[in-house]
């Protein structure tokens, strides 16, 4: 039996986007191994529980990271301005905010190793703490563990979000980083959506480190409802983040609005951001047919999936970046409609693939016809159809390369 050690920020019970893949991949190799996760602690959660066989560690985070209650703009403003700080003071480590979090991961995975001896560590990139702690542990430890860079994001590729600091700024910042840290990391894995950037030139070096791998999010739903309402009230959902740069909800809420003039309709939105303004209009005129119930734990979200007609989709602005809640959308085999805006918005090649979405341009005119005759024609589909298009986003396909590294001696460490 092998150790594995996930470092991730926002877990179980209210998981983030790569919170959600780190627990996937953890519960697949929890069915053969020890395995711990070390995450974020949020106001008022414990610190150490164990869940689907993965024993998660809680560690304390800064004030301006932790969630707060929907509708609190007084704590909103305060937590803003306290990241902007960090940022500030921070600026020249970008996008590192708190050297106490990375000695937080650091004296977790520390006590784990001194109980079980070896272990590989998979550090995710959010936050860069994680990956940054790993890094620091390889060097303590050396030959008695092995890091995994997990990259759900990219620390030098952001686009579309020029924010407080510029994109060149932030993507020099980036690369500094992913040099200096790929040069100690035993593997490295990529989303599919990255491939092209990370197999680029600048990048060669670090090639036989990579492994290309994708959002593990497709699994097959214990309980999925699949009748067809033809004649009752169409329930739609959105579970997932929107921010007003780069995943605006605005647009969505005013098609679901208009279709739902002519169609008695249910939407319901669940998720963070900074957009709960927009929503906020978005319900009143809808005469709360859109219901916004913020953050919600994951079950709950699985519940709200499992039972919709209609799986609702916003792409990124002008990313590579790709929702990772696709996949597990698709796992469903229900309908999704996604609006996008940016032409090469990664989540269209999947979604054309599994054949069942519609996909409209933001600001298209014919939008809403458009969703009433794809509701006259959707269908749902098999899981079993679904896994044999989309094998790689399965966490068996990662979990099976992450078991090949502990089968090898440690990889070659190049030199800083």
């Amino acid at each position: 039996m092998d150790n594995y050690i996930f470092m991730t920020s926002y877990y179980l019970p209210k998981p983030g986007a790569t919170g959600m893949c780190v627990h996937q991949v953890a519960k697949e190799l929890a069915k053969t191994d020890n395995v711990f996760t070390i995450c974020y602690r949020d106001i008022g959660e414990d610190k150490k529980f164990e869940v689907d066989g993965i024993k998660v560690i809680k560690i304390e985070i800064p004030d301006y990271l932790k969630n707060i209650d929907i509708g609190n703009k007084r704590l909103e403003k305060i937590r803003y301005f306290q990241s902007i700080l960090k940022k500030l003071f921070y600026i020249y480590k970008y996008p590192l905010r708190s050297n106490s979090l990375v000695d937080n991961y650091c004296s977790v995975v520390s006590q784990i190793i001194k109980k079980v001896g070896k272990a590989t560590i998979i550090a995710s990139y959010t936050p860069l703490e994680a990956v940054f702690a790993a890094y620091k542990l390889k060097k303590i430890y050396k030959g008695k563990i092995k890091i995994v860079y997990y990259s759900t994001d990219t620390l030098s590729n952001e686009q579309g979000n020029n924010g407080l600091l510029p994109v060149s700024f932030r993507e020099k910042c980036g690369m500094r980083w992913e040099k200096k840290l790929f040069s100690l990391y035993d593997k490295i894995f990529i989303m599919e959506c990255h491939k092209n950037y990370y197999f680029s030139k600048k990048y060669d070096m670090f090639r036989k480190k990579m492994e290309v791998v994708n959002f593990p999010l497709l699994s097959k739903f214990d309980k999925i409802e699949k009748e067809k309402k033809a004649f009752k009230k169409i329930s739609f959902v959105y579970v997932g983040t929107f921010y007003k740069i780069l995943r605006n909800p605005e647009f969505m809420c005013k098609c679901l609005i208009q279709f739902g003039k002519e169609r008695e309709i249910k939407v319901d939105i669940l998720g963070g951001g900074d957009c709960n303004d927009i929503l906020k209009k978005a319900v009143e005129k809808s005469n709360n047919s859109i219901v916004f119930h913020g953050m919600q734990p994951h079950e709950k979200a699985v519940e709200f999936i499992s039972s919709a007609d209609v799986l609702l989709s916003v792409g990124n602005a002008e990313s590579p970046m790709a929702p990772s809640k696709i996949y597990e959308y698709m796992s469903t085999g229900k309908p999704i409609i996604h609006i996008y805006t940016y032409d090469k918005d990664p989540c269209i090649t999947p979604l054309e693939k599994y054949g069942n979405a519609l996909i409209i341009k933001e600001g298209d005119i014919e939008s809403v016809d458009k969703i009433k005759i794809f509701l006259r024609n959707y269908k749902i589909l098999n899981y079993e159809e679904i896994e044999k298009i989309f094998l790689t986003s399965t966490p068996k396909y990662t979990v099976n390369i992450l078991k090949k590294i502990n089968d090898r001696e440690n990889t070659v460490i190049y030199s800083e």
